[in-house]
């Protein structure tokens, strides 16, 4: 939605700072704002295609470490393998989920015990039950709410998942779908859950989760099992990141137990043109810059939650 205040607002931020004379240097010029695509609240998801295990990551919920990745972890003992919950053995068992974002990228790390092409010989229609898409909700509604107005982006990062996108890239405008049926999963959340609670599992210690948000949390509708791209726009390829990548990018490659770290970057630029980031003041910014930033910043974040 475009918003014919927004020029006029930077052009008042600019001249009330410089009529204020707030410039504040340190010696080198003043820098320019940077966008920040993943602000406090925004929730990332992603589920194996049966539906089997998913996590979710929450941003700001947990703390940064020294290289600014943020980390959720996901219970190891919930994972769905036939009658086997949880453990090392378990194929859909997922461990966690990272993010990071600089400048211009954010890269994402998966860690479980399934490869970035799944697993064959399963139950599902075509004998192969992968990873489902990543989604990355940026406003303030429920998963179902904001997929039913196309309001989501999504990454399709696994090359022969089963996804309604139709390469691995990253997908503006994404409505969601499920794909469960078609890998002999489960039909809902619900589902899942009493699952894992009842099949040859150890009180207390596989009770389900969904990384940063409990199993039975109204975020998602637990009547459904939506884990898959339906519809969007391609904006950007993807990058897979190796092992070396990740070190060289501060990634703990045993942060997590899986037997994988799936990891991958995109352009965030696609992102932010469509007005879905905030306005961040580096340090060296002006004083007065840095105030009133805030008020353009939200200005931006107002106008695409209407």
């Amino acid at each position: 939605m475009s918003n014919s205040n927004t020029p006029l607002l930077a052009t008042k931020l600019i001249s009330l700072t410089a009529a204020l004379g707030l410039i504040v240097t340190t010696g080198e010029a003043a820098k320019a704002a940077t966008l920040r695509a993943l602000n406090e609240g925004d929730i990332l998801n992603v589920s194996a295609e049966c539906l089997n295990d998913g996590g979710a990551l929450v941003i700001e919920e947990n703390p940064k470490d020294d290289y600014d990745w943020q980390n959720s972890e996901d219970s190891p003992n919930d994972g769905v393998d036939g009658d086997i919950i949880g453990g090392k053995d378990n194929r859909y068992e997922l461990y966690g989920m990272s993010v990071k974002e600089t400048v211009d990228s954010i890269f994402v790390v998966l860690n479980g015990n399934m490869p970035l092409t799944g697993v064959e010989g399963t139950g599902a229609d075509d004998r192969n039950t992968g990873w489902g898409d990543l989604f990355i909700n940026l406003t303030d509604q429920d998963f179902t709410t904001a997929s039913e107005v196309g309001d989501l982006f999504a990454v399709r990062f696994s090359p022969n998942s089963d996804s309604g996108a139709p390469k691995v890239g990253l997908y503006a405008n994404v409505t969601a779908k499920s794909v469960t049926k078609e890998n002999n999963g489960f039909g809902s959340l619900e589902a899942y859950n009493n699952a894992v609670v009842t099949r040859n599992c150890i009180p207390g210690l596989c009770e389900p989760s969904f990384g940063d948000l409990p199993a039975t949390t109204t975020y998602f509708d637990q009547g459904q099992s939506l884990n898959s791209i339906a519809s969007g726009e391609f904006i950007a390829d993807i990058i897979y990141l190796s092992d070396s990548d990740l070190i060289t990018a501060g990634y703990d490659l045993d942060k997590f137990d899986g037997n994988y770290n799936i990891g991958f970057k995109f352009d965030k630029s696609g992102i932010c043109e469509r007005d879905y980031c905030e306005s961040v003041p580096e340090p060296s910014t002006v004083f007065g810059l840095a105030t009133v930033g805030l008020i353009f910043s939200s200005q931006i974040r107002k106008r695409r939650r209407m």
